[in-house]
């Protein structure tokens, strides 16, 4: 009779166990579910969620002040580069001035240096009478043999008055030729010109020849 109600009694603490921990199991699911249906819409990031996110933001920062860096390093080395440029270009440009300039004062004194020249060689209307005077030149060949011709148009005539230009400063077209002749000598002359359309005034000039440079005037006087 015990036996049996041990058991019975066993049993029941069994059962009182069981359901007391089913009990249990029931509440945590409850709760789980609970937890899951008021925090499922929770869109807080964990810790280390949080801690990816800096650690992303932090990566980002730092490459995109390495990309500004690059560019300011780029766009400073783009002006220091435009800057050697344009002063490279001033100093070709100062330097193509100087030479041009200095050609323009190299041609500018070639240019004076001929017309004094030609003035030398030109008279251009003005008297001379005291010199001095240089041999014209000559075409003739004589070979030492020169013969003084008289003759009107002839190349010695005209070589003649060319020689009487250094002194009158007019041109043989323009001279009225009053006497041209020997002057004591085969190779001495004497001219008496005056200029056409001018005063009257009369210039003697005496010609010498010299051997393969023409004639020259040696003395000069108004008549």
């Amino acid at each position: 009779m015990k036996s049996r109600y041990n058991a019975r009694h066993s049993k029941r603490k069994q059962n009182i166990i069981l359901n007391s921990l089913i009990g249990i199991v029931g509440v945590v699911i409850l709760v789980l579910v609970i937890n899951i249906f008021f925090n499922g819409g929770n869109t807080e990031p964990t810790a280390g969620e949080e801690t990816q996110s800096n650690a992303t933001e932090s990566t980002q920062s730092a490459s995109n002040n390495s990309n500004n860096t690059n560019t300011e390093d780029t766009v400073t080395s783009d002006e220091a580069d435009s800057s050697d440029s344009a002063k490279e270009e001033e100093n070709d440009k100062d330097s193509n001035e100087e030479e041009s300039s200095k050609e323009d004062e190299k041609d500018a004194e070639e240019n004076e240096s001929s017309s004094e020249e030609e003035s030398s060689n030109d008279p251009s209307g003005e008297v001379n009478l005291d010199g001095p005077w240089e041999p014209v030149g000559t075409e003739q060949t004589t070979d030492g043999n020169h013969v003084s011709n008289y003759d009107k148009g002839s190349v010695d005539w005209n070589e003649k008055l060319e020689a009487v230009e250094t002194v009158v400063g007019y041109p043989k077209e323009e001279m009225v030729v009053h006497w041209l002749g020997g002057n004591g000598g085969p190779q001495k002359s004497e001219a008496t010109v005056s200029q056409k359309g001018g005063d009257d005034t009369q210039y003697v000039v005496e010609l010498e020849w010299v051997e393969d440079k023409g004639w020259k005037a040696v003395s000069a006087r108004k008549k």
